[in-house]
């Protein structure tokens, strides 16, 4: 049988010598290719649908099943089935952008943390090479090495050590960030209560301005008072009739406020049941337990938790930029076909020799790194006692003018009963009477706003301190209660 050769102006190529080497070089690359699709995985789109957003969060509403079944796993107590702050708490859990960014950002940690600890692949390098002016030996030449890269020093360890240590203050974050949805929704939720309540008082004292304005309207018709008296209780009208308008203004405002703090539209609030019973009393603000407190807070907060986090994540980078100092090498086996013969060589490898740097610069960064986590976590800690102290202060100062309103308000129900006495006895009149009920009223409405002022204080003070006064909340709230996303 007759070996064809390819004529070229050149050289002559034996077919027989040639297709053994096509199959050699072509199999080590369908073996890559398959090994490579094997293990690797496939691009998924998802785009981002505008419209379709905007429907599902105008579908979010309170009876949610998932929902519902989200808030029965957080066991809170049997006379809970109304919408109060806790419940309502665990609904902005669920709903709110802010508590699921910081999931999404927890996720980005947990998947560095792989990356973190990846070991770096060997690769592997052919080189067929043809020569020319070989008569009695096959005129090809075959190079294969492997590189098998070996790092040194623990340098893994730490980059894991970094990576763990940053996914820890990731999640605390989360924790983090439901105390701020927490204090916000708080304010929301009293800024209903007190809009609420203030459009209730207003409309009483509407009333009685237009009863004491037709009081003395009959009175000054028949000559017994001045027109200025009658112009007096006219103003009166207008100013409560005017206070009442924007009151009812306010109370929409505050229902969008509060919608917002949920993470709902202000739809599903319509129908909605909420409970104010933790708003209607004076908090109790201890101030040997708010020290406990505060003491705990400098250690256990969560953002606290999270800055000792980052500061070891920036001990493990120096640690790792110090043990770059130390090079890695390469193993580099190879085989070679050389004219007929097989040869093998046991490559020691290369290693990079640190001549002109010894990764000065990369150490003194981290080192300066490090030395900013700890001053980020000392200003984090004096801005917490600040925090604290602020709140306690005006906690003890509200107190005092709890106490004064109090006073006011017990003095105007002392004078209402009096005054109606006195018109069952036939000595006053009921104009008086109406009188006396509207200063009562504006006591209400004194009391009603020193009563507020203190839910904002214990707001404040709540949010310094990321304790909650409901043991129920203070489990919810934990960083690894809230790690898992309820969907």
């Amino acid at each position: 049988m007759k070996v064809k050769r390819l004529q070229f102006p050149f050289y002559q190529v034996s077919m027989s010598a040639l297709i053994p080497l096509i199959g050699m070089v072509m199999l080590v690359p369908l073996i890559g290719m398959v090994m490579l699709v094997a293990g690797c995985s496939t691009y998924q789109s998802h785009p981002l649908d505008p419209l379709a957003s905007s429907v599902q969060l105008e579908a979010r509403r309170l009876d949610n099943s998932l929902l519902q079944a989200f808030i029965n796993n957080a066991n809170l107590p049997a006379n809970a089935a109304s919408w109060n702050l806790d419940k309502l708490t665990l609904v902005a859990l669920y709903y709110h952008p802010d508590i699921s960014l910081a999931r999404a950002q927890a996720e980005a940690a947990d998947a560095a943390a792989v990356t973190a600890g990846q070991r770096p692949n060997p690769s592997l390098s052919v080189t067929p090479t043809w020569v020319s002016n070989l008569a009695s030996a096959p005129p090809w030449l075959f190079a294969s090495i492997l590189s098998i890269p070996i790092e040194t020093a623990g340098k893994r360890g730490y980059r894991i050590d970094r990576s763990r240590h940053l996914t820890d203050a990731a999640s605390l974050r989360i924790a983090d960030a439901a105390w701020l949805v927490r204090g916000r929704l708080r304010l929301a939720l009293l800024d209903v209560y007190a809009v609420r309540e203030a459009v209730r008082l207003l409309q009483k004292q509407l009333w009685l301005e237009q009863a004491i304005y037709l009081q003395l309207q009959q009175q000054q018709s028949v000559g017994e008072i001045a027109g200025t008296d009658l112009l007096v209780a006219q103003l009166g009208q207008q100013q409560a009739r005017l206070a009442l308008t924007a009151a009812q203004k306010k109370q929409a405002d505050s229902e969008v406020l509060l919608a917002a703090a949920l993470g709902v539209p202000v739809a599903a609030l319509v129908d909605i049941s909420l409970d104010f019973s933790e708003f209607t009393q004076l908090p109790d603000l201890n101030a040997s337990a708010t020290g406990l407190l505060q003491a705990l807070a400098l250690r256990q907060r969560p953002d606290v938790l999270a800055s000792l986090a980052d500061y070891a994540a920036a001990q493990s980078a120096l640690q790792l930029e110090i043990a770059n100092q130390y090079p890695n090498f390469q193993l580099n086996p190879g085989y070679t076909f050389n004219t007929g013969e097989h040869r093998w060589s046991l490559g020691a490898g290369s290693i990079p020799l640190p001549v002109f740097n010894q990764n000065q610069g990369p150490i003194a960064e981290m080192t300066a790194k490090r030395q900013e986590a700890a001053q980020r976590f000392v200003a984090l800690q004096l801005r917490i006692m600040g925090e604290i102290e602020r709140a306690h202060a005006n906690a003890l100062a509200m107190h005092t003018r709890w106490q004064a309103a109090m006073q006011v308000l017990q003095n105007r129900a002392v004078n209402l009963k009096l005054a109606q006495a006195l018109l069952q006895a036939g000595e006053l009149d009921s104009h008086a009477v109406h009188v006396a009920e509207l200063e009562l009223l504006l006591a209400e409405r004194g009391r009603l706003d020193v009563l507020v002022e203190c839910q904002q204080t214990l707001a404040s003070l709540e949010a310094a301190l990321r304790q909650p006064l409901s043991p129920v909340m203070a489990t919810v709230l934990s960083a690894p209660a809230l790690r898992k996303s309820p969907e």
